[in-house]
């Protein structure tokens, strides 16, 4: 008998595990791209990300679009890709309308002012090739459709606003060429706001119904000196101050609503400034991280949540402990090449040590974020003892040493 056949927009770990569940798996990938232990998948699909709309066709044509149970996507660059294989495959799930909305973060703004301007910082569009500043200081510059906090800058003044777009301009095609995406060249200029950051990964069922898992608070690369906007730290917490949560699950609520999403999972960022809760950026689709931080800190999978949404399911959030975790991403202090990087070796003996990839190596351009490079080392942290978790960040920040030659 055929088995149904879970389709995602790239590989990942949920695909390697699917025939014990009684599916087959389907994996889109690039040309060129390696997959390791390809066994494991049932059936790869090689597309050209350049032109999405060709898997509308193939998807039409697939002789085997009839047994696709659902659609999965996991990956930042492939929202819109997912909206069209829901469409073409006739899936439920985040529409072609809705990705346009959530990727590109200047549509999202315009479509809030209208359906929910109290979810809205105050906003401007730039174009860097112009020169001219936006008409307020301080704000964040930040690109429409790129990810992270890649080529993202807090300007106080028109000074820095120039430096800043300067530089830019100098490294877009360079990010661009890393990370395979196209920019928009007119920028988003977002009122900067102090406060609380967090991000919440909620599971939006068929009648609009939202689980919410615990908010993730999160330390900005600010807090600890950094002139860089990318995330130093995401905390999942067993204590969460309850009127906080509360403000943080109306606005995403709000978000839900003014959406209209349904059978989808949702990842915002938000922020707490003046009692008032803002959003900042949003996407249909679990966030980085969150499926391995959820499972260490509650023992839920948002992985398996998401599966249920695929396939038409409302999915529940039943957690089996409570732990701290913490995960921590690494950058150089500057733009150059990796010479070396000290203190790798003291890492796996922090007693919360979990796991930690190292994604930079001896020779490898490196850079903070705002120079559109992604982070050189991430740690995974998991403890029982918060105030382990929160001692070994610090340890782990000491420890680290980034030794670059200036580029």
């Amino acid at each position: 008998m055929e088995r149904p056949i879970l389709l995602f927009t790239g590989v990942q770990r949920l695909a390697r595990n699917l025939s014990s569940m009684g599916y087959e798996s389907a994996c889109l990938m690039e040309p060129g791209e390696k997959i390791s232990r390809p066994e494991e998948i049932d059936h790869l699909v090689e597309y050209d990300p350049k032109d999405p709309w060709s898997l509308e066709t193939w998807a039409l044509n697939w002789d085997k679009r009839n047994r696709v149970a659902g659609v999965i996507n996991r990956r930042e660059r492939r929202v819109l890709e997912h909206a069209i294989l829901n469409q073409a495959l006739g899936r439920p799930g985040v529409t072609l309308w809705q990705a346009k909305t959530l990727r590109d973060k200047l549509s999202l703004r315009l479509f809030l002012q209208r359906k929910a301007p109290w979810l809205n910082p105050e906003f401007e569009e730039v174009d860097l090739r112009e020169g001219k500043g936006p008409a307020r200081f301080p704000f964040v510059l930040k690109p429409r459709n790129f990810f992270k906090s890649q080529l993202m800058f807090s300007c106080r003044d028109d000074k820095e606003f120039q430096i800043a777009r300067r530089r830019i301009l100098l490294s877009i095609e360079e990010a661009e060429g890393r990370h395979g995406v196209q920019l928009e060249r007119t920028f988003l200029a977002e009122e900067k706001l102090s406060g609380r950051h967090f991000s919440i990964d909620a599971m939006v069922g068929g009648s609009g119904k939202v689980i919410f898992t615990p908010p993730v608070q999160l330390t900005i690369a600010e807090q600890w000196g950094y002139d860089d906007m990318h995330v130093a730290v995401r905390w999942a917490q067993a204590k969460v101050d309850g009127e906080e949560e509360r403000l943080l699950q109306r606005a995403v609520l709000g978000l839900v609503r003014a959406l209209d999403l349904q059978l989808t999972p949702l990842h915002v960022d938000l922020v707490i400034s003046r009692d008032e809760v803002k959003v900042l950026d949003a996407a249909p689709r679990v966030g980085g991280y969150r499926s391995e931080m959820m499972e260490l800190a509650w023992g839920c999978s948002l992985d398996l949540m998401n599966l249920e949404l695929a396939t038409g399911k409302d999915p529940t959030w039943e957690p089996r402990w409570r732990k701290e975790v913490a995960v921590v991403e690494l950058f150089p202090p500057e733009r150059g090449v990796l010479l070396e990087l000290d203190g790798l070796d003291r890492i796996s003996r922090l007693p919360s040590f979990q796991r930690m990839v190292l994604r930079s190596r001896k020779g490898d351009e490196v850079g903070l974020a705002k120079d559109g490079f992604r982070c050189g080392l991430f740690v995974v942290l998991c403890s029982d003892d918060e105030d382990q978790v929160r001692e070994d960040v610090e340890d782990l920040r000491k420890a680290v040493k980034w030794k670059v030659q200036p580029k």
